[in-house]
């Protein structure tokens, strides 16, 4: 069976890995678990906690079993290179932290607040797992030695990362506010994708990426309505803006990238 599975096109492999998660993400989990809802905030973290906990088990299963943890960043052979490169993406992070000083966060309930906390890291380690970490690691089994290889297996795993978020239209009826999430998300995933690379690790990444998904995830706690209102209504090309560095870093920080020891961590797979 691990033969079989390995002997497939990395996008056959996509298209049932993401087809299986989608059925996850879209599966009515707080009916199968019995839990009681509280109020709808609580309802949903609930859920989001248990299907991201459960879709970053199936990303480090499949790693694991198709022995590709080199390329995808969780191998111990490989020392963590180039640290202060994952501090580039923290400007959103302080640009986050910049919107929300004028809120009064006297309502807002801690519980909740955990919830957030908690659900944000597990969506980081999720995603990055399967996108950086197990998509873009088949890619570059099956295209890294060809020439361009690397680049298209960083940027096709950033496309999937994006169009997957187009989930969101079964919670958002806006869909120019998901088509920017779409963009965006390719943006950050492509630079995500080249840093795995760069640094050799991949957690590093997932922190990032849940930091920044909590930051700006606070202005829609419950009580802080205001806010809610001010980033719900309008289509705000702002995350597309506030990304876009990222991809212009990305191709830079490509051009440097090490093709040999990518090219041995191939051959570690083999």
């Amino acid at each position: 069976m691990i033969t079989t599975i390995k002997n497939q096109s990395p996008f056959v492999k996509s298209i049932v890995i993401l087809a299986s998660i989608a059925l996850i993400m879209l599966t009515p989990m707080e009916a199968m678990l019995g839990i009681i809802p509280t109020d709808d905030y609580k309802l949903e973290y609930i859920s989001l906690t248990f299907k991201m906990g459960l879709i970053f088990l199936i990303g480090y299963s499949i790693i694991k079993m198709l022995k590709i943890q080199a390329l995808a960043g969780v191998s111990g052979q490989f020392t963590w290179r180039f640290k202060y490169l994952n501090l580039i993406p923290v400007y959103l992070i302080i640009i986050a932290i910049l919107g929300l000083l004028d809120q009064n966060f006297s309502a807002i309930a801690p519980v909740n607040l955990m919830l957030l906390l908690v659900g944000c890291f597990l969506v980081g380690f999720a995603e990055e797992y399967l996108f950086r970490g197990l998509l873009q690691s088949l890619f570059l089994k099956k295209y890294g030695l060809r020439k361009n290889g690397i680049f298209i297996s960083i940027l096709l795993p950033s496309v999937f990362f994006g169009a997957f978020h187009l989930l969101n239209l079964t919670k958002n009826d806006n869909v120019g506010q998901v088509l920017v999430q779409v963009v965006f998300a390719m943006f950050i995933g492509f630079f995500f994708g080249v840093l795995v690379l760069k640094t050799n690790k991949l957690n590093p990444v997932a922190i990032t990426h849940g930091l920044i998904n909590f930051f700006f995830s606070i202005a829609f706690l419950p009580g802080l309505k205001s806010l809610q209102e001010d980033l719900n209504n309008p289509v705000s090309m702002a995350p597309i803006i506030l990304t876009f560095p990222l991809l212009i870093i990305a191709f830079f920080m490509y051009k440097k990238i090490d093709k040999k020891e990518i090219e041995k961590k191939i051959a570690m797979g083999n």
